[in-house]
């Protein structure tokens, strides 16, 4: 995990610094992108989808 080995962090959404702090400060924020990140969490404000092969196609190609 990189806040076990940094001083200082700054997180930057969309070009802007929207958080900034030592580790402690990050762990702290309440801050929803910096919340979600910290707690590696899938739902928020940052999407995230990872769309799949349809499992026939693996199934076609052997892959089990």
């Amino acid at each position: 995990e990189s806040l076990e080995i940094v001083d200082y962090v700054y997180f930057v959404s969309e070009g802007r610094i929207v958080a900034q702090g030592t580790p402690e400060e990050i762990r702290a924020s309440e801050h929803p992108f910096v919340h979600q990140f910290v707690n590696a969490e899938a739902d928020g404000p940052v999407p995230f989808h990872y769309p799949a092969a349809p499992m026939s196609s693996l199934l076609d190609r052997g892959v089990r």
